[in-house]
């Protein structure tokens, strides 16, 4: 097993900066229903979301080359197959709709890269522990 001993600046800036943004969003929702938005109740969200990027980026050199590459083409390809079927099965299935295609921008798309990335991660784990053996 290889592992990328010095990850690209560029790349752990990315990772870091992705991670940031998917928390602060996952955490913010829930937060604000449950809470509202009196307060200082962006701080909870906000907080989770700079421990997650800092994990993140601290992280990053010891994750494998090929850990990520499983994660990334799993995301890609669930959440292209959640947008498609999310953006255009409300056109066919209900064609006076017109905010339809939203289903696939918001919803079905960000939920089939969650999908698709915790997908790959388990996969290349199993993957990992296979070639081990």
């Amino acid at each position: 097993m290889t592992q990328n001993p010095t990850t690209r600046p560029a790349r752990r800036a990315a990772l870091a900066l992705i991670v940031f943004l998917g928390a602060y969003f996952l955490t913010a929702a829930p937060v604000l229903v449950l809470f509202g938005f009196h307060g200082l109740t962006f701080l909870i969200p906000l907080i989770a979301a700079i421990a997650a990027g800092r994990y993140a980026w601290v992280h990053a050199d010891g994750m494998p080359k090929y850990l990520a590459a499983f994660i990334f083409c799993g995301a890609v390809l669930f959440g292209g197959i959640g947008f498609a079927a999310g953006f255009f099965a409300p056109m066919v299935f209900t064609p006076e709709a017109n905010q339809g295609p939203l289903l696939g921008i918001f919803t079905t798309g960000p939920a089939g890269i969650l999908f698709g990335a915790s997908a790959g991660l388990v996969y290349g784990l199993i993957n990992s522990r296979r070639g081990e053996r």
